[in-house]
């Protein structure tokens, strides 16, 4: 139950983080945080689709999944899994609906502090706000604005014992790559589609 309920904080995290660094385009910029930020900040609604591979050491093979995310307004971001499997994650301002096999869990974020802290900066990182994201991750920027990577790591240590870090790649017209890396050896890649149109 512990082991299940970290996977979905993870899992969590890493869709309302890519639901930022996904869904903008930007022109030729400065490469500093500030600048970044603002360039690639979101104004809700929007929508972009993904392919994600996952590694974990305890398996033979990757799996691959694909989907779409959105961030819906303020403090309200989704991320649903259309392949190979149907799942979705909601998080909707003071808490979290996890959606699986037709069911619907709520979880209230005031009862996990670092979830709330995570997520907090989150909403700065879509807001444009450099300050508060720094408050929460310490951060490496390297690269020019054709071609930047964006190396993240919490400072929390309670999110360390997750997240070791991600990294984002992209260049001066979008987010491209988003690599999450966790304990164990285990890894998430992410590979942003722009191009996606939502099923009917």
């Amino acid at each position: 139950m512990i082991r299940e309920w970290k996977i979905k904080v993870g899992i969590i995290l890493k869709f309302a983080v890519i639901v930022w660094l996904a869904l903008n385009s930007t022109n030729g910029w400065a490469l500093d945080l500030d600048t970044v930020l603002e360039k690639v900040k979101v104004v809700p609604p929007a929508s972009v689709g993904f392919r994600e591979v996952r590694h974990n050491p305890l398996f033979d093979e990757p799996m691959t999944l694909t989907g779409h995310l959105e961030y819906i307004e303020a403090g309200q971001l989704r991320k649903v899994v259309e392949t190979p499997f149907r799942e979705a994650f909601l998080i909707d301002k003071d808490h979290i609906e996890v959606e699986r096999n037709g069911n619907i869990q709520k979880i209230a974020l005031n009862k996990n502090k670092f979830l709330k802290a995570m997520l907090g900066g989150i909403e700065a990182i879509l807001a444009g706000q450099a300050e508060q994201l720094s408050s929460i991750f310490s951060y490496e920027l390297a690269g020019t604005s054709n071609s930047w990577v964006l190396k993240l790591e919490p400072l929390s240590r309670s999110a360390s014992r997750q997240l070791t870090g991600l990294t984002v790649t992209g260049d001066e017209h979008s987010v491209n790559s988003i690599r999450f890396d966790l304990r164990e050896g285990e890894w998430h890649l992410m590979e942003i589609i722009h191009s996606y149109s939502e099923p009917e």
